[in-house]
């Protein structure tokens, strides 16, 4: 399970691309990683990708592997691999550890990695919209609730 959509994946690609003619450097995307709060080594990650540069399929791929990475896994990741795949999103946008996600961390992460585009109170919605106990914040249960649903919108 990639937590990106295919679209964001191209603009965080493109992003990193820089003149590289279709391809990433690896230093790119550990920068990229770095400021959506996973720290890695570039040479750790080189020995991951198993390259210096990577094309879009790729990055696509990485991204969804990244997931079956022991080295991004949280350590309480739940034994369902669905469940480790969500906490593990969750962990990213719980910047605080608090153990929920506001409307102002889901900007901030996007923010960091080049996604927000300024769409003032999107998220704030979609926070309401699953928030089922109306504490104005997502526990992992509501978050879980909130991916699981096919077709979600915000509006």
């Amino acid at each position: 399970m990639c937590v990106l959509e295919f679209h964001e994946l191209q603009k965080i690609f493109e992003m990193c691309e820089q003149d590289m003619a279709g391809e990433v450097s690896v230093e790119a995307i550990s920068r990229v990683l770095s400021r959506g709060g996973i720290d890695i080594r570039v040479d750790e990650l080189k020995a991951i990708v198993e390259s210096e540069r990577l094309d879009f399929e790729g990055f696509v791929e990485f991204c969804r592997s990244i997931t079956n990475t022991e080295r991004f896994r949280h350590q309480s990741v739940a034994a369902d691999d669905e469940d480790g795949d969500l906490k593990e999103a969750f962990n990213v946008f719980d910047m605080d550890r608090d153990g929920f996600i506001s409307s102002e961390e889901v900007e901030t992460v996007l923010s960091r990695l080049g996604l927000w585009e300024g769409r003032e109170g999107d998220f704030k919605r979609m926070i309401q919209k699953f928030d089922e106990n109306s504490d104005g914040r997502l526990d992992f249960q509501e978050f879980k609730n909130m991916m699981l649903r096919s077709n979600v919108s915000i509006s």
